[in-house]
């Protein structure tokens, strides 16, 4: 990162991280071999990405979601036909198959989603989002541009790229596990 966004070391920064990080500088000294460069990055991409969902989460509050919802309604808004089955909602969200039909019974009690066998394979079932939760996603959209923004809007567009690089090689070595 280029430095027009520090204002100064690493240590000298005052955020919500802060006494984290004297934590682990303590451990660090308890210790011996303890990779406190690895422990503090895993710790801050949990504590950047918990931020983060609760940024989004005020948004969606607003309009009865939460981020796990919001982010099934995503999933199927941008799939093929607005269509997906629950196994390839669990894929593209992360969440177990036991959450994803917790998930999709809120979204269909909420009219957000349609729940139907497939034409080709009774047992196979199909979610197709609704014309309610196609418009929902779209109302959304600019609140939530907003809020990113707000979180990555410091960084150039070299930077964003960088940043999502990296993240992908960490997700690729989790991904090999």
């Amino acid at each position: 990162m280029s430095d027009r966004h520090h204002e100064g070391p690493l240590e000298d920064r005052q955020d919500s991280f802060n006494e984290v990080d004297k934590r682990i500088e303590l451990t660090r000294r308890r210790l011996r071999g303890y990779p406190q460069d690895h422990v503090r990055l895993a710790r801050l991409i949990n504590h950047v990405h918990k931020r983060q969902n609760d940024q989004t989460n005020l948004v969606l509050k607003q309009h009865d979601l939460n981020y796990v919802n919001y982010t099934a309604l995503m999933m199927m808004y941008g799939a093929e036909d607005q269509t997906t089955t629950p196994s390839e909602l669990s894929g593209a969200t992360g969440e177990k198959p036991t959450n994803v039909t917790r998930i999709c019974d809120e979204l269909l009690h909420k009219g957000l989603i349609d729940r139907s066998p497939s034409t080709s394979d009774r047992r196979r079932v199909v979610l197709r989002l609704t014309r309610k939760g196609e418009k929902l996603v779209e109302q959304l959209q600019p609140e939530l541009w907003r809020t990113l923004e707000r979180i990555f809007g410091g960084f150039n567009t070299v930077e964003v790229r960088q940043l999502t690089g990296l993240l992908r090689a960490v997700l690729a070595r989790l991904d090999q596990d």
